[in-house]
């Protein structure tokens, strides 16, 4: 059985595994690398969970089953209150294609919409096409502007609607 939870205060050593789990395993995913994050110091890694473990604007989840097997972010816009960034989405390869990621994301977005956050913003590599049609299946669409179009990610965004999620 896996279970989707928030990290808790105190959680910062399963945070620093399953996001250097992500980081080793799709590093063409992240902007961040792995050599870069494994440098960081064990207290970074305690206060980012933390920082996002109660609150209105940060949370990670992650998916536990025998081991983490899934991870995502939602941070919100510091200038946009009712925009939020979705960040560090990862989903172990041995659970991809079921129901895990979509479980992830639908947890997401209910923590949006009930914390006053009203679209989602995500940032994709183009060549990482499983993931662009993953979140256009979602409702996300590419969006003309923002912070990280560059000529090798699109950024899409999405409308949080609760009673449709």
């Amino acid at each position: 059985m896996r279970v989707i939870r928030r990290l808790n205060f105190g959680e910062g050593p399963l945070y620093r595994a399953v996001r250097l789990e992500a980081l080793r395993e799709s590093p063409e995913a992240f902007s961040s690398g792995y050599e870069e994050a494994v440098a960081r110091s064990e207290q970074s890694w305690a206060d980012q969970a933390d920082s996002s473990a109660a609150g209105l604007n940060r949370v990670t989840f992650v998916v536990i089953g025998d081991r983490p097997v899934g991870l995502a972010a939602l941070y919100r816009d510091e200038e946009d209150p009712n925009l939020g960034e979705l960040v560090q989405m990862w989903v172990a390869p041995e659970v991809r294609g079921g129901s895990v990621a979509a479980d992830l994301l639908f947890e997401v977005f209910r923590w949006a919409g009930f914390n006053g956050i009203s679209h989602v913003k995500a940032e994709v590599v183009k060549s990482n096409t499983r993931a662009l049609r993953f979140y256009e299946k979602f409702g996300f669409v590419a969006s003309d502007v923002g912070a990280f179009e560059s000529a090798s990610s699109w950024l899409l965004i999405k409308r949080v609607d609760l009673e449709n999620l």
